[in-house]
C-alpha cells in the first residue's frame, strides 16, 4: 500500500503493556497512519475507527519504515494506545462579552486560548459558537455520533447574533443547529444574556426558536455577561443586578412551568447568579432534572446542598478536639454556605465560620468563588485574625495541575498557612474531621 504524504497521521505517546497495541507492534514514538483505510487525526478517529471487529493497521516506526499489522478483535476492545494532542481551532470571533478578553496580564498562557472545536465540545462539554464550522466538520460529527455538543447560541437572530460575535461571516445558527439534530445530535445550549443587547423581545425569540428544536436541543441554559474591572476599550456592557435578576425570574416562571408540564422537563435553566443576585430560593432539585447545565453554574447550588445533606449522616456528634473550620467564598457563595456551617456548628467541638474574600484579581463585579486568585486568599487571611486550624477551599478553584487561576499551586498555598490544615471542598471536609 502507497501511503500518501498528503495522509493525516498521529504520533503515538503511550502503548499499554500486553494490549492488543502493544502485541500488532505498535510504540511510544510511532506514527500512527490508518485504520482500515481511514487516517487518523485525533483521539476520536482513533475511538471510532478501532472499534471495528478487523482492523487492517498502518503505521510508521522510529526509523520512517512504514509497517502493516492485522488485527482480529472483539467489538468494543481498544487498542490501548495514547496519542498526542492534536492542534485545537481557536476561535476567530471577537464578541463582545469574551471573558478572555478581559483577562489581566501575565497570567498563564493557557487562559488565553480561546478554543472553537468541537472535538472539545463533546470531550470536555466546552462551549462553541459553530461559527468556523464547515461542511466536512458536520458530516464527521454526523458519521461519528459526536454527541452531546455544547453550543453558544446568544441570539438566533442573524444580524443580532453576527453583531455579538463580532465576526464578518454571518452564520445561520439555526439551519445549523436544525442540520445536527437531524442527524441525530443532541445538543445543550446556553446564552449569555447582555443587559440591553440580546434580552427583552430578542431573548423571547431565542428562547421560542431553541424550544422548537427540543428534544434535539435538550437544554437551554441562560448565563449572566461576566464583567471584570479590564474592560478598557472594548463594547460597552451592563453587570447584572438584583432588579433585572428578579424580573427576569419573574418572567420566565410561567413558561418555564409550561415547559415541565408539556415536556416533562424544564429545559430552560438560568444560571444560580441570578437567583443569588435576586436574594430567591434556589429551586428544588426536581427542578434542574438531570442537572445538564452543571458546570455552567446551574443548579451548582442544589447539588452542592444535595452532596452535604448526604454527608451529614456521617459527621460525629463531637469531636475528640475541637477544631475551628473557615471556609473561604467570594460574595455570591456566603447564602451558600450559611446552611452548611450552620450545620456543623451543631456538632460540639467544632466550630465553623465564612471568609468573604474581595476579588482584587477581576475587581468586585465577578463575585464567584470559583474565580478567586490565591493570592488574594493569602492576602485576606493574613488581614485577618487566622486562628483556625482547618481551611476550607471551594472545589471549584483549582485546575487539574491543582493550581488556582494566578498560577499559585495548591502546594505552595499550604506551605504558606502552615501549620493550619488545608482541604479542597466537603469532601475534604469531612475526611477530615
Amino acid at each position: 500500500m502507497k501511503i500518501s504524504p498528503l495522509l493525516c497521521f498521529m504520533r503515538i505517546i503511550a502503548v499499554k503493556n500486553k494490549g492488543l497495541g502493544h502485541r500488532a507492534g505498535l510504540r511510544p514514538g510511532f506514527d500512527l497512519l490508518s485504520i482500515n483505510g481511514r487516517s487518523i487525526s485525533d483521539s476520536i478517529d482513533l475511538r471510532f475507527h478501532e472499534s471495528d471487529e478487523r482492523l487492517d493497521l498502518y503505521y510508521k516506526d522510529r526509523s520512517g519504515k512504514i509497517n502493516r499489522s492485522l488485527i482480529e478483535k472483539d467489538y468494543d476492545d481498544p487498542l490501548g494506545v495514547v496519542l498526542e494532542e492534536p492542534k485545537f481551532h481557536s476561535c476567530g470571533n471577537k464578541c463582545i462579552f469574551c471573558f478572555v478578553d478581559q483577562m489581566p496580564r501575565g497570567m498563564r498562557q493557557a487562559l488565553y486560548f480561546k478554543d472553537e472545536d468541537y472535538r472539545l465540545s463533546f470531550l470536555h462539554g466546552n462551549y462553541i459558537t459553530l461559527s468556523n464550522i464547515s461542511r466536512s466538520d458536520l458530516d464527521r460529527i454526523k458519521q461519528q455520533r459526536l454527541s452531546p455538543l455544547y453550543i453558544s447560541v446568544h441570539a438566533t437572530g442573524v444580524g443580532l447574533r453576527q453583531r455579538m460575535l463580532g465576526g464578518r461571516r454571518v452564520d445561520e445558527i439555526l439551519r445549523i443547529m436544525k442540520d445536527l439534530v437531524a442527524g441525530g445530535i443532541e445538543l445543550h445550549t446556553q446564552i449569555v444574556l447582555c443587559p440591553g443587547i440580546n434580552d427583552g423581545r430578542h431573548l423571547k425569540k431565542s428562547l421560542s426558536d431553541l424550544v422548537k428544536l427540543y428534544p434535539g436541543v435538550k437544554s437551554i441554559a441562560v448565563v449572566p455577561v461576566g464583567l471584570t474591572k479590564h474592560r478598557q476599550k472594548l463594547f460597552p456592557l451592563s453587570a447584572i443586578n438584583k432588579e433585572y435578576s428578579r424580573h427576569l425570574i419573574g418572567e420566565y416562571r410561567g413558561w418555564q412551568k409550561q415547559l415541565r408540564h408539556k415536556f416533562k422537563k424544564t429545559i430552560l435553566y438560568f444560571a444560580d447568579e441570578f437567583y443569588l443576585n435576586a436574594g430567591l430560593d434556589i429551586p428544588i432539585s426536581m427542578w434542574y432534572d438531570d442537572f445538564p447545565q452543571l458546570d455552567n453554574g446551574v443548579g451548582m447550588v442544589r447539588e452542592f446542598w444535595n452532596r452535604f445533606a448526604e454527608l451529614t449522616d456521617i459527621l460525629p456528634a463531637r469531636l475528640a478536639c475541637s477544631k475551628k473550620v473557615l471556609f473561604i467564598t467570594g460574595t455570591s457563595g456566603l447564602k451558600v454556605l450559611r446552611p452548611v456551617v450552620a450545620r456543623l456548628n451543631r456538632v460540639k467541638g467544632l466550630k465553623g465560620e465564612v471568609l468573604l474574600v474581595k476579588n482584587t484579581l477581576f475587581g468586585d463585579t465577578v463575585t464567584v468563588s470559583g474565580l478567586l486568585s490565591g493570592r488574594d486568599i493569602l492576602s485576606s487571611l493574613k488581614a485577618g485574625k487566622n486562628d483556625h486550624n482547618l481551611i476550607v477551599l471551594p472545589e471549584n478553584l483549582l485546575n487539574h495541575e491543582g493550581k488556582f487561576i494566578d498560577d499559585l499551586s495548591l502546594g505552595e498555598f499550604k506551605r504558606r498557612l502552615r501549620p493550619a490544615k488545608v482541604v479542597v471542598g466537603l469532601e475534604g471536609l469531612i475526611k477530615t474531621i
